[in-house]
């Protein structure tokens, strides 16, 4: 009869807590919890626990661009900021808790040095992908998948806003 899984888990950790011990008697380091975690990690899923590679295919821009984002068939709109930015996607700061799969209109001015036409007025349509809530639990941080690009006139009226 097999062993139950919990009885299972608890001699991975122990033989975990063996490779690890002796891996830090020959280095001269003392364990950490995390260390500890990932070893067990590491003990029950080999095949997950290999480093990964960049899966990104397209460079990613750490900028702080002011911007607006509109959402919701009110269309609220609230003034963010953009932290960054590729051709594909966006990752910006909202008030609101957006559901997965919502559509929303990034407007902002890109720097002449993001874009090939120069300082330019631009409206994204994008797609929600990811919410993370902001330890402060006043924000959330918006990522989203950019569906459609627009070029709009330089209204100093917006600039000023932004």
């Amino acid at each position: 009869m097999p062993k139950s899984p919990v009885a299972n888990a608890k001699g991975w950790r122990k033989l975990a807590g063996r490779v690890l011990s002796w891996a830090q008697y020959l280095t001269g380091e003392e364990s950490t919890i995390a260390d500890k975690n990932d070893a067990v990690f590491h003990e029950l899923f080999p095949e997950i626990g290999e480093p990964t590679t960049e899966k990104r295919t397209l460079d990613r821009h750490r900028i702080c661009i002011p911007a607006s984002v509109s959402y919701g068939v009110a269309s609220n709109s609230e003034n963010t900021e953009v932290t960054n930015l590729n051709e594909r996607g966006l990752f910006l700061y909202c008030s609101t808790r957006l559901p997965h799969g919502a559509i929303i209109q990034v407007e902002m001015v890109l720097p002449a040095d993001l874009s090939v036409y120069g300082r330019r007025r631009v409206r994204y349509h994008a797609s929600v992908v990811r919410v993370e809530p902001q330890p402060s639990g006043h924000r959330f941080g918006i990522a989203a998948a950019i569906k459609n690009c627009e070029a709009l006139p330089m209204e100093a009226a917006f600039a000023a806003k932004v």
